[in-house]
């Protein structure tokens, strides 16, 4: 945080490289979201799941 204060006196931490970006994880998960969620509805329409029927697992 101290190099996004003041990059010019403040090297990155070691390891860092920029350019550096603050992350959007509200907009990010609901992309992710938004994806994972055609990908079902997909599944869905297509009849190979039914949300009503659970499967099983090996555990």
């Amino acid at each position: 945080m101290a190099h996004l204060e003041d990059p010019e006196r403040t090297p990155p931490p070691e390891g860092y490289q920029a350019p550096f970006y603050k992350a959007d994880r509200e907009t990010e998960m609901r992309a992710a979201h938004d994806h994972f969620q055609a990908r079902l509805d997909a599944e869905i329409a297509a009849g190979r799941w039914t949300p009503s029927v659970r499967e099983k697992t090996n555990a």
